[in-house]
């Protein structure tokens, strides 16, 4: 009869743990202060959406590039698409001398399209900072004018190659738009010194994200606005 009754009570223990021991293992992701747990109503796929903005040094002159990216965002710190990026109308110089002495002025447009990983190395509600590479081919194209002579001449178009780090952080404005600054450095591949010495500099970066599928679904899931 002891013997019937301590089964059952064994019984009853085990069978009063094996919930615990079925519980799922909450998803976590690494960040500079340790292991984060994501939550169970985190999405692991988003879709990322930024505009660029960008100063930097174009030959001795400040420029502004320009740009827009898209991808995906997995797991909230690894994000990964395509970017593409431009000078507009170009940037003004009135000496080119890395080039040619005898340049009295040239205009010069920079192009490229680049594929880029970043990766968040922490966040919170507001605030997040995060590192980045990009790595594009592009073209250069331009005109100049020489000393002494009125036509303008053609600059060949000049193929590169582009690698660029960058770190950033941001602030979350609101459940769905964030801007960030920053500061990296581009490197130009695959080109001649001359063009090397012009367009390699620093650059300070001024981003907007903006996160379409987390606003596009608050509009029925008001739970949305508490995931960061």
């Amino acid at each position: 009869m002891l013997f019937c009754i301590l089964s059952v009570a064994a019984g009853a223990q085990i069978n009063g743990r094996m919930p615990s021991a079925r519980r799922a293992v909450p998803d976590t992701v690494w960040i500079i202060t340790g292991k984060k747990e994501l939550g169970p109503a985190y999405r692991r796929f988003k879709m990322d959406l930024s505009l660029d903005a960008r100063q930097t040094l174009i030959g001795t002159q400040r420029a502004r590039v320009g740009g827009v990216r898209v991808g995906l965002e997995y797991r909230r710190v690894h994000r990964i698409g395509i970017g593409i990026y431009g000078l507009g109308e170009g940037v003004v110089l009135n000496a080119l001398p890395e080039i040619d002495s005898t340049i009295t002025r040239a205009n010069l447009e920079l192009a490229y399209h680049s594929v880029y990983y970043e990766r968040v190395m922490y966040f919170s509600r507001k605030l997040e900072w995060s590192l980045t590479c990009h790595y594009g081919r592009g073209t250069i194209t331009g005109s100049y004018v020489r000393s002494g002579v009125v036509a303008n001449e053609v600059l060949p178009e000049q193929r590169l190659k582009v690698l660029e780090f960058s770190t950033l952080g941001y602030y979350n404005l609101n459940y769905w738009c964030s801007i960030g600054a920053g500061v990296g450095y581009r490197y130009m591949l695959s080109t001649s010194p001359e063009i090397r010495q012009v367009y390699e500099s620093p650059v300070g970066l001024i981003r907007v994200r903006i996160k379409v599928g987390k606003l596009i679904k608050s509009l029925w899931d008001k739970d949305t606005k508490n995931l960061y």
